[in-house]
């Protein structure tokens, strides 16, 4: 009876596991801008530009225009763009950055 118990029990609990899988983890946040963090590059249109930063694994949304470098600093990074009603994702290693060829608006940043 005991071992039919224990059985049962063990069945119920890896059922759980597969019906259940653990979410990810989506830590990525705004941050100052330092060397190691993913930087975007904005152009305002008069001259003057500022950026965004983002640090920390994860996936986020965004909606940011005017973007015309994108720098992966100390992490890999997946910038997922729009120019002209044309989707695009460019996956930078760590250390380097893409001038694009326009402004693009940014739609997603993932940090790896």
């Amino acid at each position: 009876m005991r071992i039919r118990s224990f059985v049962l029990a063990a069945a119920a609990a890896l059922g759980l596991l597969v019906v259940v899988p653990a979410a990810p983890a989506f830590a990525i946040n705004q941050v100052s801008c330092t060397s190691q963090t993913v930087k975007l590059d904005i152009d305002h249109g008069n001259g003057a530009g500022t950026g965004r930063c983002f640090a920390n694994s994860g996936t986020t949304g965004v909606n940011i225009g005017g973007v015309y470098r994108a720098s992966a600093g100390n992490n890999r990074t997946t910038i997922n763009f729009e120019v002209n009603g044309r989707y695009y994702t460019k996956t930078l290693d760590r250390g380097l950055h893409i001038n694009f060829a326009g402004n693009v608006r940014v739609y997603e940043v993932r940090i790896w």
